[in-house]
């Protein structure tokens, strides 16, 4: 089920600890759904995706901030917000290189060698744009963030499944 429709089947009923646990685990589960996509490198749409979404559970967690501890709160606001920042990096020369390719065809030859020696340089700066990228992915498996981060979210108050 898509993270909006399982949003949307969030009782109001609860309480909003509840609901904000609810919420920010669905876009947390979202967001790591595109991992191995973008770890990959295939398809930049797994790149996009995830930080798309890092955004979004970042708003949810800026909205709900204080139905949690503070000091624990942050260390996974914190992380999330590396996510975001790191994926940003690798985004921003997706959609340079996709432009450039794109508008290659409609160029002079002259045009062309100039535009090839662009992309070719971009798709340098983005391999080494990835490298921090897959470096944050191998720390946070490495310390075991997505267990801790699901454990201190869904606790024993919910269950983010739960009414499915």
């Amino acid at each position: 089920m898509a993270a909006e429709a399982r949003i949307a089947a969030i009782s109001p009923d609860k309480t909003l600890e509840t609901c904000a646990r609810q919420i920010i685990v669905i876009y947390f589960q979202q967001m790591m759904s595109y991992k191995d996509g973008a770890k990959e490198g295939r398809d930049i749409e797994f790149v996009h995706q995830m930080r798309v979404t890092s955004r979004r559970l970042r708003a949810a967690m800026d909205n709900f901030v204080d139905c949690f501890p503070e000091k624990a709160f942050n260390k996974y606001y914190k992380k999330v917000k590396s996510i975001t920042r790191t994926l940003g990096s690798v985004r921003d020369l997706d959609v340079l290189i996709a432009r450039f390719e794109k508008e290659f065809v409609t160029l002079t030859e002259a045009e062309q060698a100039d535009i090839r020696g662009l992309i070719e340089h971009l798709q340098q700066e983005h391999e080494n744009a990835r490298k921090p990228m897959l470096r944050l992915f191998e720390k946070l498996e490495e310390a075991d963030f997505e267990i801790e981060f699901l454990e201190f979210f869904v606790g024993r108050v919910c269950n983010p499944d739960e009414g499915r």
